[in-house]
């Protein structure tokens, strides 16, 4: 809903039109396009004017496989003053933010989901959210053109993440977005220091760092047999939620247990040769053990600043999930012994032994 047009008419181009009981998705689409077009051009002479002087962002990044808990460290993080988000509403009106995002903030507030779908993870006003929904809005090399059009889901998904066979003008378009973006969120949230969270960034470090010489990384794992059931069950509830096209003939379980130690392998050869305050690990199970001691160790190694104003508001967001219940799943054994034996690699290098129970 928040595409311009020549992104939404380019991706039916390269993907394929909706299916027939998508259509009227499409429709809206093209109407919401239609209708934001004086906004958007409005807003490019108010962003200009207002980026002018400002320093370039320096983001520090959360990556980490999907569900290994990189919203849970995010949300904890996003507690310092010092760090500019990405709100919902940047999120989702990524061309109009500076605008309509400003104008009728209540009103689209209001409007705004209780939960992720995936799980029972609140959205509200504050929320941090990752920048690949923006993204996938404003250019065609998007993780979510995956689940969008899933005719292609595979060669779309490993275009994002891994960029094979992507031009250099096509990497080159979506680094002049992604640029924009930050450029924006600076000015939306008065400071360059931006707080980023996005699982494909997991696969793109030496990309970013082209673009963001001092960035940061802050790296969160779980256990893989959690990992694994929770991940097949993000892919299989997204494609219920968002998929335009068919996506039931998707061997989702195969595609996780392949794609996985791909992405480690690329973490951990990409990562070799940052400093220690540049990046770090988070376990999960410690995270949930210990939030505050585990967010100040990652200050204190990434030599971020502002722990001490930090901390009392990452005490306040504990108190307000208290309560919180975790989905949920069960793994079969044939599904333990797939795990056991492809991400046996990870498994032995995080310590992690045959679930019991």
């Amino acid at each position: 809903m928040g595409a311009d047009l020549f992104t939404l008419f380019g991706a039916f181009a390269r993907h394929g039109l909706p299916s027939a009981r998508h259509l009227h998705h499409g429709l809206m689409f093209a109407g919401s396009g239609l209708a934001r077009l004086p906004l958007r051009l409005l807003e490019k002479p108010i962003f200009a004017l207002r980026r002018r002087g400002r320093p370039e962002p320096e983001p520090l990044f959360i990556v980490g496989h999907w569900r290994s808990g990189t919203t849970h460290l995010h949300n904890l993080m996003s507690r310092s003053p010092a760090f500019g988000l990405i709100s919902p509403l940047a999120s989702g009106i990524p061309w109009e933010l500076l605008t309509l995002g400003t104008w009728l903030r209540p009103l689209l507030e209001q409007a705004l989901p209780e939960d992720r779908h995936i799980d029972r993870v609140a959205v509200r006003p504050d929320s941090p959210q990752e920048d690949e929904i923006p993204l996938a809005n404003m250019q065609l090399l998007s993780v979510f053109h995956a689940l969008y059009f899933p005719r292609r889901f595979r060669e779309l998904w490993e275009r994002s993440v891994f960029f094979d066979g992507v031009p250099a003008v096509e990497l080159e378009r979506r680094g002049r977005r992604l640029r924009q973006l930050y450029a924006k969120i600076a000015v939306h949230q008065n400071t360059p220091h931006l707080l980023i969270k996005n699982p494909v960034y997991t696969a793109q470090i030496p990309w970013l760092l082209r673009m963001f010489p001092r960035a940061k990384f802050v790296h969160i794992y779980r256990n893989p047999y959690e990992v694994f059931v929770s991940t097949v069950h993000y892919y299989r509830r997204m494609l219920s939620e968002l998929a335009l096209q068919p996506w039931e003939q998707l061997d989702i379980e195969a595609f996780v247990l392949e794609m996985f130690p791909r992405l480690m392998d690329r973490l951990y050869a990409d990562a070799v040769d940052l400093p220690e305050d540049r990046f770090c690990e988070v376990r999960f199970d410690r995270l949930e053990a210990d939030p505050v001691g585990q967010v100040e160790a990652v200050h204190r190694q990434l030599k971020i600043d502002g722990w001490k104003a930090a901390r009392p508001q990452v005490e306040l967001y504990l108190d307000t999930i208290k309560g919180y219940e975790k989905n949920r799943f069960q793994i079969t054994d044939r599904q333990l012994v797939s795990v056991e034996t492809r991400w046996s690699a990870y498994l032995q290098r995080w310590g992690f032994g045959w679930p019991v129970g």
